[in-house]
């Protein structure tokens, strides 16, 4: 069987340690890795165990970069999903081995994102319900974990306000330019145009 002649650590990542058996280099291994499987020069390694140490190491990286995929911002179970198909890892298997470490590591929660998500919309880009319900379910949220925050937000009507404050300034009397205006910015974010009307109504007479 093929023998550990040297173990080097790597000149540019100082966390990477180069694997020669029989005096030929043939991949690289985090210093974790190392310790963890106990290899030292001399050490015999089977086929079987030279490619389970390949695995554990694309299996490293992998995780490696998903966690820096997290690094931007909170992501859903399907995102991080779709980024490992990205990255090859297309078996549902080591896709659900990678998720469920994220998860037991506190790093990915659908409801964490959620919350997260509707707090930033509503602080940056305030939207009706519906379509927060849309932009979630797209983002992979399930249904009942939406449900159950959306009818936590209470009534519309502030939202509305805020948009309007926000794109108006003071309130006044618009003219009929302005209000079809207005009116047509606050349906594309998902506000039932009645309720639209009358907030917009509202605003002018206070």
């Amino acid at each position: 069987m093929p023998v550990i002649t040297r173990l080097v650590q790597g000149k540019k990542n100082p966390n990477r340690v180069n694997l020669y058996l029989d005096d030929v280099f043939v991949f690289a291994l985090s210093i974790d890795e190392v310790g963890k499987k106990s290899l030292k020069k001399g050490l015999e390694l089977s086929p079987a165990e030279i490619e389970d140490l390949k695995k554990a190491d694309s299996d490293e990286y992998i995780y490696g970069k998903i966690l820096n995929f997290l690094s931007f911002r909170p992501r859903t179970v399907k995102e991080v999903r779709d980024r490992l198909w990205k990255y090859e890892v297309k078996d549902e298997d080591s896709q659900n081995l990678v998720i469920d470490k994220l998860k037991s590591k506190g790093y990915l929660d659908d409801v964490s994102f959620a919350k997260w998500f509707i707090q930033s919309r509503n602080t940056h880009r305030p939207r009706s319900v519906s379509m927060l319900k849309m932009e979630l379910s797209q983002k992979g949220v399930p249904k009942d974990i939406v449900s159950d925050l959306v009818s936590t937000m209470g009534d519309e009507k502030a939202t509305i306000m805020h948009l309007l404050d926000k794109k108006l300034g003071s309130h006044r009397t618009l003219d009929k330019l302005e209000q079809v205006k207005i009116q047509g910015y606050l349906v594309r974010q998902g506000f039932a145009w009645d309720k639209v009307s009358e907030v917009v109504k509202s605003w002018q007479s206070e």
